[in-house]
């Protein structure tokens, strides 16, 4: 709960994502699911928001400029005040997804097929909220 206005306290998403189209459609869509969501093109920038917003989840692709999705993991892992934070790496490398996992993300998914409901989902099933009904369309 929110002290100041006694709401339920919406919950913090980080996207890190160097694709823009793919990181506007994805930020819309947890924006209009009710999540305050932040974003950052690469991974050195994932990590002074994070150090900035202390988000509740981070969705990380794992191939971007500057700083790479896995870099930007293991960054994380090494700080206090990031180590909690549960991350998920997205990529269109099935070899990677292994790895990710490895180096401590809490979950690697193909982002190829992904589609806004479907990271909605994920988003939903790591901060322990309830799943979306399923769409008939």
């Amino acid at each position: 709960m929110d002290q100041t206005t006694n709401m339920p306290k919406k919950p913090k998403v980080l996207l890190v994502e160097d694709n823009d189209t793919y990181r506007k459609v994805i930020l819309n869509a947890m924006r209009i699911e009710g999540f305050e969501a932040f974003e950052a093109e690469n991974g050195q920038r994932g990590l002074e928001i994070a150090r900035q917003h202390q988000p509740d989840l981070v969705m990380v692709d794992i191939y971007m400029p500057v700083m790479d999705g896995m870099t930007m993991l293991a960054e994380f892992k090494k700080d206090p005040a990031l180590s909690q934070i549960p991350v998920v790496m997205v990529t269109n490398v099935q070899e990677e997804l292994d790895k990710a996992v490895k180096e401590g993300a809490e979950e690697a998914i193909l982002k190829a097929s992904l589609t806004p409901h479907q990271v909605i989902d994920v988003c939903r099933k790591h901060l322990n909220l309830t799943p979306l009904p399923v769409s008939n369309v």
